[in-house]
């Protein structure tokens, strides 16, 4: 199975632990964490400068605590980032998603380089993906299309598997409401390795992780099967290979199996194979089978564990450059595919604003009936004075909502690149047909930010004529009309 590119990790202690938390500074020469933000820092350098990187967080959080942590984790990031002479990320270029703000965040989301997949209660994370699902936004093929790097940390690790242990972390720790965890959430299922993240956490004591251990971990461990992660432990995951580094174990058929240490890597492409086999077989009822049990013991037997080095062995270099490979063949199939889309739209506006097509409207009387039987608010909806001789924009206006409502049904990507590429357009025919241009933005102006209608207004010289804004407010009930333009129509 193709997978998309991730790291999957545990609690970096990126930041420190318990109330209040900050930057953690001290940690900047650990082995592990050097080895953590140095992948991150190379994966982030095939999306681009890092500066312009946008960056989309989903945590278990309430809407300002989220924002909060969000910035936090990017302070910190930012912090080893430049110690090992990497490009900071820019904060500017955040969006939090959260249920409040779906609706607003679905154009961010299109358009992010880097999902980040948070802290917080389980409960509350899986809420948001559900209402990203009603929205239909599919995560998991938005992440495929657009080569997105994802990276998760604790909630957003446990909650991207494609097979959820869950467990009752959130109500044995922190004495939060039991949740009744899904078999996998909808958008999400792209992490391969079933995980218990933060796994004996550092600022419970022993008696407390040894309890949890005892009486949870490995009684649900004979109805399914999971990665035990220990803070500062992730696992990087490519399309054929998954890697695990920093102390992490397995918990099978109530016994807790130690996999890596926490200075080890090994390749345990495999091993995840055969828990991901036994968990189907399991189903989340307490199904031993001696077979799967030893294979799974043979495999970590079998594992070559190598000491964690700060800089990038030859697997992380492959999986680097895959991962910028899949960026160059995702680029390039997105440019043919969006030059064809611009030259269909492009030769049928030339032909709607040609003079062959605007003399035989001239000359066609019966057809320009059609339009003076329309109410005048029908008329004035399209910014059309009708006082004035009025058919011929009338004519056009309605033909153009018409053309670029097909050419949106018959594009290939999503409605923020749709935007996107119907702006590069239109700029193209300044200069050209300024008229095609205002009827445009006085028709579809709502697809355009405020911005963008200003720097079109200023190109054209018609920054006078009408504000930018106004065109915005004035254009959104018109978009809603396009089903209704056909008999208008020439063929």
């Amino acid at each position: 199975m193709k997978r998309n590119i991730m790291i999957a990790a545990s609690y970096p202690m990126i930041i420190t632990s318990g109330g209040n938390p900050r930057v953690n500074k001290d940690f900047v020469n650990n082995l592990f964490l050097r080895k953590y933000v140095s992948i991150l820092g190379e994966l982030l350098k095939v999306k681009g400068n890092s500066n312009e990187i946008k960056i989309v967080y989903i945590g278990g959080y309430t809407k300002e605590e989220n924002i909060s942590r969000a910035k936090l984790y990017i302070s910190a990031y930012n912090y080893y980032l430049n110690t090992l002479g990497y490009e900071s990320l820019n904060k500017s270029n955040l969006t939090v998603v959260d249920i409040d703000n779906i609706s607003d965040a679905l154009s961010s989301l299109e358009q992010c380089d880097l999902l980040f997949l948070g802290i917080g209660a389980d409960r509350k994370f899986a809420s948001t993906i559900y209402a990203l699902e009603e929205k239909g936004m599919q995560l998991n093929e938005l992440i495929s299309n657009k080569n997105i790097l994802v990276s998760s940390i604790c909630s957003g690790s446990v909650m991207s598997a494609e097979r959820i242990y869950g467990g009752v972390y959130d109500s044995y720790y922190y004495g939060k409401e039991p949740f009744n965890y899904p078999l996998n959430l909808p958008s999400l299922s792209i992490n391969p390795v079933t995980m218990e993240t933060d796994f004996c956490p550092n600022d419970a004591t022993v008696q407390k992780n040894m309890g949890f251990i005892e009486n949870h971990l490995k009684p649900d461990s004979k109805k399914c099967l999971f990665f035990a992660c220990k803070p500062n432990s992730f696992f990087l995951i490519e399309e054929d290979k998954i890697i695990s580094m920093g102390e992490i174990y397995l918990f099978v058929d109530g016994l807790c199996l130690e996999i890596t240490k926490e200075v080890e890597e090994a390749d345990v492409t495999l091993l995840v194979e055969l828990v991901n086999t036994y968990n189907k077989l399991k189903n989340k009822n307490a199904i031993t089978s001696e077979i799967f049990l030893g294979k799974i013991k043979n495999a970590i037997a079998s594992l070559k564990k190598k000491e964690i080095k700060p800089e990038l062995q030859l697997e992380e270099e492959s999986i680097v450059h895959l991962f910028s490979k899949k960026e160059v063949i995702k680029d390039e199939k997105n440019t043919k595919q969006t030059d064809k889309w611009k030259e269909t739209l492009k030769a049928k506006l030339d032909y709607l604003f040609s003079d062959e097509n605007l003399e035989k409207f001239a000359a066609d009387l019966e057809f320009q009936e059609r339009y003076q039987k329309l109410d005048r608010s029908i008329v004035e909806s399209y910014n059309v004075d009708s006082s004035k001789n009025y058919l011929e924009e009338l004519y056009l206006k309605m033909n153009i909502i018409s053309l670029i409502k097909k050419s949106l049904l018959q594009y290939h990507g999503y409605l923020s690149d749709f935007k996107k590429d119907l702006f590069t357009l239109i700029s193209e025919y300044i200069s050209l047909n300024d008229r095609l241009v205002f009827y445009i933005l006085d028709t579809c102006g709502c697809l355009f930010s405020n911005q963008n209608i200003k720097q079109i207004l200023n190109a054209i010289k018609m920054s006078n004529l009408r504000r930018a804004q106004q065109i915005i407010n004035t254009t959104e009930k018109q978009l809603k009309l396009f089903r209704k333009e056909m008999k208008y129509e020439r063929s």
